[in-house]
Order: structure tokens, then sequence, then C-alpha cells
């Protein structure tokens, strides 16, 4: 049953997962790759495709309805000029690397498409990043999965290298919200 979903709408789910922030569909759709359930230079091509179609139209977006946007929605003005500063001294970098930095992806299209920012130039960049993306992220799944077999001798190490990285991870998140709900204190304190 769950073969027959994946096969039938499997690549509609990569390439809707590719719109948004979906790495971990594209990861987990290379790993289906590893168990020949999915096609991985299919899963390549389909996340390329929606991860490109969005930042290509949000480009556009920005470019068009951006200014709007900053006036229906003032709070977003002070996070996008401090993009922008940083968009205008790295323009080609950010516009390169902005995809692979996790929670601005989707944002950074519309920037770029605000700063002006040539619709040739934004696509000579984005194009490669975009393929690069894809390719890393399926990659990694399938890579993953293929680590997976071969550690199925070594279970026990997995396991306990799996609750490290859960506990560090658990920890750190727990120490960011602390030291956030700490600066919201010390502001709230000097007012």
């Amino acid at each position: 049953m769950l073969e027959n979903f994946i096969q039938n709408y499997g690549y509609y789910a990569v390439f809707l997962c590719a719109c948004i922030e979906g790495e971990i569909a594209i990861l987990t759709a290379g790993f289906l790759c590893q168990h020949g359930m999915m096609s991985l230079p299919l899963v390549m091509l389909t996340a390329f495709l929606g991860t490109l179609m969005t930042e290509q139209g949000l480009f556009f977006m920005g470019r068009i309805y951006g200014t709007k946007l900053l006036n229906e929605y003032p709070k977003l003005s002070a996070k996008v000029e401090k993009v922008m500063v940083f968009l205008r001294k790295y323009d080609s970098a950010f516009i390169f690397g902005s995809r692979f930095v996790y929670g601005i992806r989707n944002i950074s299209p519309i920037v770029i498409g605000m700063a002006g920012i040539l619709p040739l130039k934004f696509s000579t960049l984005n194009i490669p990043a975009a393929l690069l993306w894809s390719v890393l992220v399926a990659g990694a799944g399938y890579l993953f999965a293929d680590m997976l077999e071969l550690a199925k001798g070594h279970m026990k190490l997995v396991q306990y290298v799996a609750l490290a990285v859960l506990v560090i991870t658990f920890g750190y998140f727990i120490y960011r919200k602390s030291k956030g709900n700490r600066r919201k204190e010390d502001k709230s304190g000097r007012e």
C-alpha cells in the first residue's frame, strides 16, 4: 500500500515539498531511492524544478510587490533592511548561498527581487544553486540509507550515536531558547 502511494504520488510530493523548505522530504525521497522505491535522478530533477520555479516566482513577486508587502507588514522592514545591507555587500554570494541556509530560503528571493537585482543575474546564480541543492539534499538521503545498510552490523553503536546526536540537539535548542528568553527579560527590565 505504502509502496503504491509512493510510486503514484511520490514525485508530486517531492515537487511540492521542494517548493517550500522541504529538505526533510527530499532527504526522505533520496533514502527511498536507495531502497528502489523511487528513482534518484527523477527525485533530483523533480526537486530542482520545484525549488527553481518557486524561487523564480518569489523573486518576481519581490520585484513587483515588495514595497507593498513592507507597507502592509512594517515589522518586517527592520529585518529586510538588515538583509539588504548584507545583500548589497555580497550580492552574488548571497543569491547563490541563501538557499542553503535553513529558514531564509523562501524569503530571500523576495528580498533579492526588492533589492533591484537584475532578473538575468538572479537566474544565472539561482539555476546552478537550485541544481546543486537538489543533488546534495537528495544525494545525502541516498547516502544516509547506504550508511545505514553498512551500519546494520553495528546497531548498538549506531543507537548510541543517534542518542548522543538527539541529546546534543535537544540541549542546543534548550540553550538557544533560554538564551532568547534571557534577552527578552533583559530588554523588558531595561524599559
